[in-house]
């Protein structure tokens, strides 16, 4: 029995594979630490998010600069907790620009459809 080769519909998709595993890790490491010790997605709750999560990502940039390789609470590397709060700014403004979205288009539909006049001898729930 011959099999034939499979067809998958992937070509414009993210190509994931190429995340660097062992930095994602790291990544995965200090997250884990951060869970812990306040509680998941509690960085979500931080008021002034952008600014705050810029600042803590300049700290553990410049301590690197500096030639501090681990961060010393943690003992994880300063480009994993500077990464970390990279990510967070940057899901913090990809989840802002999807709730507008979703609000625009909600708000797009509500008024084409209630906005159409009806049809003489049509059902419309407003006659």
């Amino acid at each position: 029995m011959t099999l034939k080769a499979g067809i998958k519909y992937d070509g414009k998709k993210p190509r994931m594979e190429l995340l660097p595993p062992k930095a994602i890790v790291e990544v995965a490491k200090v997250l884990t630490f951060g869970a812990t010790k306040y509680s998941p997605d509690n960085w979500k709750l931080l008021e002034n998010l952008q600014t705050r999560y810029s600042g803590a990502a300049l700290r553990h940039i410049f301590a690197l600069m500096d030639g501090e390789e681990l961060d010393p609470e943690t003992e994880y590397y300063h480009e994993a907790h500077a990464i970390c709060c990279l990510l967070f700014k940057l899901e913090a403004k990809l989840e802002a620009r999807s709730k507008e979205k979703r609000l625009r288009e909600s708000d797009s539909i509500e008024h084409s459809e209630s906005d159409k006049a009806p049809i003489p001898g049509e059902w419309h729930p407003y006659n």
